[in-house]
């Protein structure tokens, strides 16, 4: 009966109950992480470490994504696809991931250099324990946003029928909507996350694995945060391996929130939407001979 019930839903019924979904698990995160944050404070750590807990926040809102698939069973597939694969494969799409990651920021970066938006000095405010344990906060972040907005609500929308291009569209907008709190947040910052989440959601559909979208996502944060300390979606780094000073906002640039804010970004991840899409239908054609 509940089976049949489904069916009959209609897609903006889906939409709507998958969105509420997300959000309200990602509302009840948020609540908690508060409480999180008070707490952190209040231990007094060092610039780095309390910036890499501050990543480590998004714990909490993985914790209650498992703790749904755990109570929802027919949508737990959905937010246990990272366990899926063969870990061979898994490994190969989170190296090309990783590099996806780092060429898109780092063209980014070296074309807001090359244009005088940004001065690039070497830096000693980060010690190599820190970079190390960043690493592993940075991951948690991306890995948990991914397996909200694509997992669960790109893949639960298509899973129950949501056209793709619909799908992917509503849940871009869900994960660029995630970032309207962050400092700097307008119409620019809002469509580029929305290109990027386009961009996650293709590279899910077509290589059939999260594990690209994991290190993408990672990298791409690491890289402007502690690698180059600028803003990761408006929120200011603290410690890097390179001191960047901003020169002024721009085409490659902008000074409130960062990289992610920029003409510049918008085209790169959109040229990587049209790459993905012609690397992913060449794929399925091959795999139907």
């Amino acid at each position: 009966m509940s089976g049949e019930s489904t069916s009959k839903r209609s897609v903006v019924e889906k939409i709507v109950i998958v969105f509420l979904l997300g959000y309200g698990m990602h509302y009840l995160g948020y609540f908690l992480r508060i409480r999180y944050f008070n707490w952190l404070d209040s231990l007094s750590l060092d610039e780095g470490m309390q910036h890499c807990c501050m990543y480590l926040g998004h714990t909490i809102f993985l914790l209650i994504l498992l703790l749904y698939a755990w109570a929802v069973k027919g949508d737990r597939k959905y937010i246990l696809s990272f366990a899926h694969g063969r870990a061979g494969r898994n490994l190969k799409y989170a190296f090309f991931g990783a590099l996806v990651g780092f060429g898109e920021m780092g063209i980014c970066i070296l074309a807001a250099s090359m244009n005088g938006n940004l001065t690039i000095r070497s830096s000693a405010s980060v010690s190599v324990p820190i970079f190390i344990f960043a690493a592993l906060c940075v991951f948690i972040q991306a890995t948990t946003e991914e397996v909200e907005s694509r997992a669960f609500v790109f893949g639960k929308m298509h899973g129950d029928g949501v056209p793709l291009v619909t799908a992917a569209i509503v849940s871009s907008f869900y994960f660029s909507y995630l970032h309207a709190a962050n400092p700097g947040f307008g119409l620019l910052p809002l469509l580029s996350i929305f290109v990027v989440g386009i961009q996650y959601v293709l590279c899910y559909h077509y290589f059939r694995t999260i594990w690209f979208n994991f290190m993408a996502h990672m990298v791409w944060n690491y890289t402007q945060d502690f690698l180059f300390g600028l803003p990761d979606s408006g929120k200011p780094a603290a410690v890097s391996v390179f001191s960047t000073e901003v020169q002024g906002s721009g085409f490659f640039y902008d000074k409130t929130f960062g990289i992610e804010g920029s003409w510049m970004a918008i085209l790169m991840n959109f040229l990587v939407c049209i790459i993905v899409f012609a690397v992913g239908k060449h794929m399925r054609k091959k795999e139907s001979r």
